[in-house]
């Protein structure tokens, strides 16, 4: 199952997050690694949920998002295991992050970019690859990805996984 959506969210909660980014609501950490670590995969990021279950405060908004997104495409929302919203930058050191799935697990993806950017999503199962555009999502089963990190400037973009 491949989905490309270019009209993810409605006006409105396209809106309310990015003023939840832009006016620093949500707090990004540092991490040193995108898939392996010490693979110099710099980015910034913000977990509503993480891989370990631990919900911040902003769990509850993004839940509603994936919500959303999920109905909007007949699909079936029965567990969440993460969210995040990473920001990637040219960083100097890497160019692409290895091909990986999220989890050794089924499960499926949304990812959702919040800025028109560089910096591709590749999904080789599929011979996809997907430019970032604002409010665009791709939904895709638990295969094989990898992004290019941006020329310039940067990439934002949520991630979702869920069964």
């Amino acid at each position: 199952m491949f989905v490309y959506d270019d009209n993810a969210l409605t006006k409105d909660d396209l809106t309310k997050l990015l003023k939840l980014i832009s006016k620093d609501k949500l707090k990004f950490a540092f991490s040193a690694h995108a898939v392996n670590v010490g693979d110099k995969g710099y980015h910034f990021i913000n977990e509503p949920l993480d891989r370990k279950g631990k919900r911040n405060e902003h769990y509850a908004f993004f839940k509603l998002l994936l919500a959303s997104i999920v109905k909007k495409h007949n699909l079936k929302l029965k567990k969440i295991h993460r969210m995040a919203v990473n920001i990637t930058f040219h960083n100097g050191f890497i160019k692409e992050v290895p091909l990986h799935t999220d989890h050794e697990f089924p499960h499926k993806q949304v990812i959702l970019y919040l800025n028109d950017s560089t910096g591709n999503t590749d999904i080789p199962f599929y011979n996809k690859s997907i430019t970032p555009k604002e409010n665009t999502a791709i939904i895709f089963d638990d295969k094989d990805h990898k992004h290019y990190f941006p020329d310039y400037g940067v990439r934002v973009v949520c991630v979702f996984t869920f069964s």
